[in-house]
């Protein structure tokens, strides 16, 4: 049965942000694929939380790559909606 606790309530959160920012990522327009950034941006908060509580700590050590690279594709798609490239 399903318990609605917040260790679930995160599980949750989490696969639905990764859904709906892989489908904003897939789109033409840079606009949108921006909104695509700041899910897997926002997607990083119970992320890091379900790391935490089920002993996996040690894979946030890959959290700073994962946000550089995140930053690095959210700037070139601003620079590409703004015409700046």
């Amino acid at each position: 049965m399903l318990e609605l606790d917040l260790f679930n309530a995160a599980q949750f959160l989490d696969q639905g942000l990764a859904i709906l920012g892989t489908f904003l990522l897939t789109s033409l327009s840079a606009r949108t694929r921006m909104y695509g950034f700041i899910m897997f941006f926002l997607m990083n908060i119970p992320g890091v939380y379900l790391l935490v509580v089920t002993e996996l700590w040690w894979i946030l050590l890959a959290t700073p790559l994962w946000l550089y690279l995140n930053y690095r594709g959210f700037m070139n798609n601003y620079r590409e909606s703004r015409g700046l490239t």
